[in-house]
């Protein structure tokens, strides 16, 4: 058991010293890299994408709340729109913070 645990790791440490050395693997490490930058971008745009959107169903949500249900008492619509509110801001920090990551 502890032979091929050697093995293994020697074959993985042969495989990392040929991925950093190489001039094949610095094409491949340069083909990587592209490919991650351009996934992110497409990520950072389904996930503004979805921030925005969900900051327009908070917002109107809120719109609704605050302007066509009379059963609940002040008390409870300001509560209901404090939350509300709280979570548009939770939102736009999650995409903020999401953008600074991705860029």
């Amino acid at each position: 058991m502890r032979t091929t645990k050697y093995v293994l790791f020697a074959a993985l440490g042969l495989a990392a010293v040929l991925l950093l050395t190489s001039d094949t693997a610095k094409d491949l490490r340069d083909e990587l890299e592209e490919k991650a930058k351009k996934n992110a971008k497409k990520w950072k745009n389904k996930l503004s994408k979805m921030g925005a959107d969900t900051s327009d169903t908070i917002a109107d949500l809120k719109d609704m709340l605050s302007n066509e249900i009379e059963g609940l008492s002040d008390d409870a619509r300001e509560r209901i729109e404090s939350i509300l509110n709280g979570a548009a801001k939770s939102t736009n920090k999650i995409k903020t913070n999401l953008s600074k990551q991705l860029s």
